[in-house]
């Protein structure tokens, strides 16, 4: 009853081999890192389009094989065909989407795909219930379970492996991957057709209740188109759950940087400044980056509180903020320290492009306040390595009260009594 194959139609097989192999391919390789509800959604996804992908694929090769008779399939022996693809697909899936995977699991999701792709070959061509039985090749009979076997392990296997993978290569290589499967996938189908034949003569049962042509080109279009929708839906999807990552990730960069930002002022925190500090002093050549920590502190600032409120109050901080921030070179750090304290860190403290700053600093309270609410300034001023090697002792240092005329002069600050005086309480 063989003669030569349709070719339009052995295209049209491959071609949904393909799709349904990527459909696979495309699923099973998002199955690990999704979520419960997720991952039940993309399962059952991608087992239904991989099972009625290589179910498709089977039918549409059956009527690549013209007969002299028209063809007919017995609708429940075509139906348990296809949920025995779904199923296997549905159990295959998940084994393979475990984040750990040992050999045995990885056996039996083999065995599973392939006994239900020879269940569903085999079972689908039951379906057509001729008048006389079928014959089969022994030979290509266990050719064609092998090649069940090996297809359904290269797949498992492929997913697995693109499991790992990101960017914009992997598509590329999903679908030659999907060529490679949709081959050994058509091989399996080709092969077993040789194993069962049945004998000249033979006419399909009267009452079998679907006719072929619906299984032929028909089928193969509905098969695609759904698998392209499906595909194209899926790549819309992800692509919207990577922007919600994405967006997800800035949003925790974000509540991180406010971590290390003062609310009120928008400048670097006490945190963020110990943390400048850190990262300066753990280079490896830090003796190499001489620096130059600046303390700025409103004296008198309990009484500006009560004076002018919280509001205006913040309103004269945020005015000093800005104001130290336009006398600096962008070189140098300037963070709150606390409520009422400001510290400056300047890099390579003794280079003459910070003389103008200096000299901005030292006129700090003749620029801020009023003759009727004055701010009173207490200053400090610490150098690394001269006056410490470590954070809390440059800090300390900074903290001790010195004439904010003397802010910017480094040279003989290692020799400065009032560096180990803490107690003496000098204002300008």
């Amino acid at each position: 009853m063989m003669s030569e194959y349709d070719l339009p139609l052995v295209v049209a097989s491959f071609l949904v081999a393909v799709l349904a192999a990527y459909a696979a391919l495309f699923f099973g390789a998002r199955l690990v890192n999704a979520e419960s509800g997720e991952r039940r959604k993309w399962l059952l996804a991608g087992a239904l389009l991989m099972g009625t992908g290589v179910w498709t694929m089977h039918f549409v090769g059956m009527r690549a094989m013209p007969m002299g008779v028209p063809m007919s399939f017995d609708v429940m022996m075509t139906l348990v065909s296809w949920l025995a693809a779904v199923l296997a697909s549905v159990v295959a899936l998940h084994i393979i989407g475990r984040k750990q995977l040992g050999v045995p699991l990885f056996v039996s999701a083999t065995l599973s795909m392939a006994s239900g792709i020879v269940v569903m070959h085999y079972l689908g061509m039951y379906a057509m219930r001729m008048s006389a039985p079928p014959t089969f090749n022994t030979v290509f009979l266990l050719i064609s379970i092998a090649i069940a076997v090996v297809a359904s392990g290269a797949a498992l296997a492929l997913c697995r492996k693109l499991q790992g993978m990101d960017g914009s290569g992997t598509l590329a290589v999903q679908f030659v991957a999907a060529l490679v499967m949709a081959a050994a996938i058509c091989g399996m189908h080709y092969t077993g057709m040789m194993a069962m034949t049945f004998p000249e003569g033979a006419v399909p049962a009267a009452d079998n209740g679907l006719r072929g042509n619906w299984m032929g080109i028909p089928l193969a279009v509905f098969c695609i188109a759904m698998l392209a929708v499906a595909l194209v839906v899926t790549v819309l999807d992800v692509k919207h759950q990577r922007a919600l990552e994405a967006f997800k990730a800035e949003e925790d960069k974000r509540v991180a940087e406010l971590a290390f930002t003062d609310a009120v002022t928008g400048l670097p925190n006490r945190s963020a400044l110990e943390q400048r500090l850190l990262d300066i002093l753990a280079r490896d050549n830090d003796r190499g980056n001489p620096f130059a920590l600046i303390y700025l502190d409103i004296a008198n600032f309990r009484e500006l509180s009560t004076g002018m409120g919280d509001e205006s109050l913040n309103a004269v901080v945020r005015e000093i903020s800005e104001a130290l921030r336009d006398q600096m070179s962008d070189q140098v750090f300037l963070a709150r320290y606390s409520a009422s304290a400001f510290f400056a860190l300047v890099p390579d403290h003794e280079d003459s492009q910070h003389a103008f700053m200096y000299k901005r600093l030292r006129q700090i309270d003749q620029r801020i306040g009023t003759p009727s609410m004055p701010v009173t300034w207490r200053a400090g001023q610490a150098a690394y390595p001269k006056t410490g090697n470590s954070t809390r002792k440059l800090v300390r240092a900074a903290m001790v009260p010195r004439d904010l005329n003397e802010i910017g002069e480094f040279a003989n600050m290692a020799a400065d009594p009032e560096l180990v005086m803490p107690g003496h309480n000098r204002h300008s």
